[in-house]
């Protein structure tokens, strides 16, 4: 038994360090340039990655976003709009991988990514809407609760929106594909 215990302290370090920090990690650098990118709108200077100002001011708002969910709540505060967010990633990724292989000519084989983008599409905006109608929206009617529930909302509705965008592009150019336009 004390052996299968220090297996799982090495998988929980494991997990920590792989997914955890990583997922921290890459979800701070990605909303950092975001950030970085719509401050340079309004202020060149932003535009610049390797401008340090920008760099600090846009770090620091991101990882005081993180810190607020942590510090106002728990993980359940942000983990379904975290899962949202990675599956819809994955089904964006999927229709880029099916307009790859169309555009490759290898029409045939685009159900190889088709019917998974499918489902995990399906499920996902499914469980999007019921997180939405059950987890966001009730938070936001919550004095306590308001802010993440309108941050929750805003973010899973911004995202999709940018699914639908993507395949409102997509799957017309799919359609002429496949008739041979």
């Amino acid at each position: 038994m004390k052996h299968l215990m220090s297996y799982w302290y090495h998988f929980a370090i494991m997990f920590e360090a792989l997914f955890i920090l990583t997922t921290i990690d890459a979800g701070t650098r990605i909303g950092r340039f975001l950030l970085q990118e719509a401050f340079g709108k309004v202020y060149k200077p932003f535009q610049k990655t390797n401008w340090l100002p920008g760099n600090l001011i846009t770090s620091g708002l991101i990882v005081f976003g993180w810190a607020y969910f942590i510090y106002t709540g728990t993980v359940s505060t942000i983990w379904p709009m975290f899962g949202t967010a990675n599956q819809l990633l994955a089904t964006i990724a999927l229709a880029i991988g099916t307009s790859f292989i169309i555009n490759r000519g290898r029409k045939k084989y685009a159900w190889v990514t088709i019917l998974p983008m499918l489902f995990v599409g399906v499920t996902t905006m499914t469980a999007a809407y019921l997180n939405i109608k059950n987890i966001y929206l009730p938070q936001a009617g919550n004095v306590s609760t308001l802010v993440p529930g309108l941050i929750n909302l805003v973010l899973t509705l911004s995202i999709i929106i940018c699914v639908v965008i993507i395949f409102s592009n997509a799957v017309p150019n799919w359609i002429k594909a496949y008739r041979g336009e």
